[in-house]
């Protein structure tokens, strides 16, 4: 059976900035595979164009421009915000404001975004609302394990792998959520120190790092 839309694939992977040298920022070891849903925008969109037509025992490699993932950078999207819009009861959050936080907000449409805290002035705050990957060229190699129709549990929400940026595997949500996809998961025991904040073998996954490995 071959990867389409309305399949899910068993895959491992990684995925690193610009080349197979560059910043690992999401894996899934073949000790820990990742089941990922096809179809349901719920992957990077070059991720899942890639990947279509792959079966079980191929093997992938392929570099996803900006326009593949997650887009050029964007000077409108840098935003002065009030600093009126963090207070809570007329009381400013000072513990959020400070340079490069990063804060989730509701955008005029009520999405949610994440912005980086750039600098703070007296009434404004400025944020940066371009993902933290914008501009980046992500080479991504892997291998698929299995793939088969999406079940009714396959759509059940979860922090899925292949487009957040976590580090293990999730999305971030991206990057900008950086949990993983499953307690079931991480109770598999790892034999490697975490390839990208070097949390030993036994706190993988257990919320300890920056790179994903939080619960």
């Amino acid at each position: 059976m071959k990867i389409s839309n309305n399949t899910t694939a068993v895959v491992s992977y990684k995925i690193h900035i610009s080349n197979n040298s560059g910043e690992l920022i999401e894996f899934a070891d073949e000790k820990s595979p990742k089941l990922l849903v096809f179809g349901n925008n719920s992957l990077i969109p070059g991720f899942e164009t890639h990947m279509y037509k792959l079966e079980a025992g191929d093997s992938f490699e392929f570099t996803l421009n900006p326009s593949e993932s997650f887009g050029v950078y964007q000077k409108e999207l840098i935003v002065d915000v009030p600093k009126s819009a963090f207070e809570i009861d007329g009381v400013l959050k000072q513990d959020l404001l400070f340079l490069g936080n990063e804060i989730s907000m509701l955008d005029n449409d009520g999405n949610t975004v994440l912005g980086k805290v750039i600098s703070i002035e007296d009434k404004i705050v400025r944020m940066d609302f371009n993902h933290k990957l914008a501009d980046k060229n992500l080479y991504v190699v892997g291998k698929v394990h299995d793939v088969r129709f999406v079940t009714e549990d396959d759509l059940a929400p979860t922090s899925g792998g292949c487009g957040s940026g976590c580090g293990c595997g999730s999305n971030n949500n991206n990057e900008s959520d950086s949990s993983c996809s499953s307690n079931e998961e991480h109770a598999l025991a790892y034999d490697e120190d975490c390839p990208t904040c070097g949390n030993p073998a036994e706190l993988r996954g257990k919320g300890h790092g920056s790179c994903g490995c939080s619960n």
